[in-house]
C-alpha cells in the first residue's frame, strides 16, 4: 500500500477553505495543473466527478464528508490496471482564525507482483505531482486566480 500525506498552510479561515472544497468539489480544473475539464457525474454515471486529466479520465466518488472535523474523502477510479483502489483524504485543521491547515494524500492499494514492483515510480510521481497541485490549490483559494503554473498551461490551450 502506498500512503501519502503531503501537509500546507493557506492563509484563509478554516470555514472559507472547507466551503470551496465541499462546494467546488466539482470545480478542480479551475485550479488544478493538469486537469483540463471536470464536471458533476450525473445520475446515471454514478460518480459525484469526472475530470479529463493529462492521463486520462478520473472518476471520483465521495465517501465520507464530516463537517465538523473537515474531513473530505472520495475514492478515485481510471489509474493503470494494477491501482485495486485509491481513497484521497483531505483534512483541514484550524491554525488561527486567518490560518488553515491543509493535510491530503492518496491511499493506494495496488495488486500483487506487477502493482508491487510499481509502487516506487508511482511514490515518486505521486511526490512530484503533489506539491504542485498544493500549491495551485492554496494560490486560488488565497487569491481567486490560478496558480501561474496553472496560468501557463490555460494561455496554452487558447
Amino acid at each position: 500500500m502506498i500512503d501519502l500525506k503531503f501537509e500546507r498552510k493557506i492563509n484563509k479561515p478554516i470555514d472559507e477553505v472547507w466551503k470551496y472544497i465541499v462546494e467546488e468539489f466539482h470545480n478542480s480544473h479551475e485550479w488544478a495543473t493538469g486537469t483540463a475539464v471536470c464536471r458533476k457525474g450525473d445520475a446515471s454515471e454514478d460518480f459525484d466527478r469526472i475530470c479529463e486529466t493529462e492521463t486520462g479520465t478520473l472518476k471520483d466518488t465521495i465517501t465520507k464528508v464530516d463537517h465538523k472535523d473537515h474531513v473530505l474523502e472520495f475514492s478515485v477510479e481510471g489509474l493503470p490496471f494494477f491501482v485495486t483502489s485509491v481513497v484521497s483524504r483531505w483534512r483541514l485543521n484550524e491554525l488561527s482564525a486567518t490560518e488553515t491547515q491543509i493535510i491530503l494524500g492518496p491511499k493506494i492499494e495496488v495488486m500483487p507482483v506487477i502493482g508491487t514492483i510499481m509502487q516506487i515510480p508511482m511514490k515518486i510521481a505521486f511526490r512530484k505531482l503533489y506539491p504542485g497541485l498544493m500549491n495551485d490549490l492554496v494560490t486560488f483559494i488565497e487569491t481567486g486566480k490560478p496558480s501561474a503554473r496553472k496560468q501557463k498551461e490555460l494561455e496554452g490551450q487558447a
